[in-house]
């Protein structure tokens, strides 16, 4: 029927009927239009964001690599630059990239997970920590290229020098110091504080042997490492055998003040020599007990290879010459508590002046014994380069392992954040 006699009959205008059956129409096609517009803009807003990121792993990988490789260079340890003014200028032309990568990263993920949709987000959040496990990996193997560099200089032939320890230490402080360097994110803060305090225990535990002959830094590396204990109490399994120190250097001091002229009682010479054998003791059970078992708890002895296998038994045969120097200092531990008993329980008055003689000079003999046999260990010293160097290397091929494994999960994990922003974005498109 004419629209117009329609209106004839009701008395409504044409043009009043033809704008409400246009009305409803045209506002459908400008809302079409509004979302396609905002579909087209939300594509080119995660295209855009998806390519931030995958552009930034893909610089993070490509630093991160240069920074593998370049730690992994056996003359890296003692080739960089050192910088006594600003700790965190150290070595930026290597770490530098990295940390400028891995913002970049950062600073894309947001944009990513702004603009959705959910499992690009969490794509992209795996692929960021991945790049933060690659990183953790590599400065865990520059830290382990260090270390073996550090004691092997350390202890080399003519043992725990004074000047070659303090050498040894100042490189060890300078690499912990560039591995904070690139620390530049709030999520590595703890980790870079892990790091710095271990390395802070382990400069004190080297400064402790290194001064053992001279008793007052000796007794502020131990209070040092006390200290530690009680601010990082996860350190003090490390820690705590080294404590045991304590009781050997005050005899070692009150040796000195003997050898100074200094007039010492018997009494006092004696409490200090019962309180430091049975120091001693410890320790160089500790001691065998390290080179009879030097691997991790969780370490399967029989996966180790050839190489490793005969550097535990060489650590094993080494063991033996301990026997004798522990066996000597057992027995004199036996023959202080013999003159604790004849302290307390004293013989007959007549015979009290030979039986200590006869205690004294049997101490004298025994501890001249003991004497004859600790210079043998001096020869323990450089040993422990070669018998331990294989250990190093094992440790350094794992660490190696961890970080070809981190990269091959960042890069998997790259590939599968590109698949899901494509997919996304296609599915827009196809929208």
């Amino acid at each position: 029927m004419d629209p117009g006699v329609i209106a004839a009959l009701v008395g409504v205008p044409t043009s009043v009927i033809v704008a409400a059956i246009a009305y409803p129409v045209g506002r459908g096609v400008a809302r079409r239009q509004a979302e396609d517009q905002h579909t087209q803009w939300l594509r080119t807003q995660r295209q855009s964001a998806s390519s931030r990121l995958s552009d930034a792993a893909t610089s993070f990988i490509e630093s991160a690599t240069h920074a593998w490789e370049a730690v992994a260079r056996p003359e890296y340890a003692h080739t960089r630059r050192r910088d006594i003014e600003s700790r965190k200028r150290l070595d930026p032309a290597l770490y530098e990239p990295l940390k400028t990568a891995l913002r970049e990263m950062h600073n894309a993920l947001a944009a990513v997970a702004l603009h959705g949709p959910d499992e690009v987000t969490a794509a992209g959040q795996d692929l960021y920590n991945a790049a933060m496990d690659m990183t953790g990996e590599v400065l865990h193997l520059d830290a382990a290229c260090v270390e073996r560099s550090v004691v092997g200089r350390a202890l080399q032939a003519d043992g725990l020098a004074q000047q070659r320890i303090q050498t040894a230490l100042d490189d060890l402080d300078t690499a912990y110091a560039r591995l904070a360097a690139p620390i530049g994110l709030p999520e590595f803060s703890a980790r870079a504080e892990a790091t710095l305090r271990t390395s802070a225990v382990l400069t004190d535990l080297l400064r402790l042997c290194a001064a053992l002959d001279d008793p007052p830094a000796a007794s502020a590396a131990l209070s040092d490492l006390h200290r530690a204990t009680t601010e990082n109490p996860e350190l003090k399994p490390i820690i705590e055998p080294f404590l045991a120190f304590g009781p050997v250097i005050e005899m070692r001091a009150l040796v000195r003040a003997v050898e100074g002229g200094q007039l010492i009682d018997d009494a006092q010479q004696l409490a200090a020599l019962s309180a430091a054998i049975p120091a001693l003791l410890g320790i160089f059970t500790n001691f065998r007990d390290t080179l009879q078992n030097p691997l991790p708890t969780d370490a399967d002895a029989d996966q180790l290879p050839q190489e490793l296998s005969r550097a535990l038994e060489s650590l094993a045969a080494v063991t033996h010459e301990l026997d004798v120097p522990m066996q000597l200092m057992q027995e004199v531990q036996q023959h202080l508590a013999l003159g604790d008993e004849l302290a307390a329980t004293p013989p007959d008055p007549a015979l009290a002046y030979f039986a200590g003689v006869a205690w004294a000079s049997n101490l004298a003999t025994l501890g001249t014994r003991a004497m004859e046999h600790f210079p043998q260990l001096d020869t323990l010293m450089p040993q422990m380069v070669t018998l331990f160097t294989p250990f190093f290397e094992y440790g350094i091929g794992q660490a190696n392992s961890d970080v070809t494994a981190a990269r091959e999960k960042l890069i998997q994990a790259r590939i599968t954040f590109l698949d899901a922003a494509r997919d996304a974005i296609g599915a827009d498109k196809n929208g």
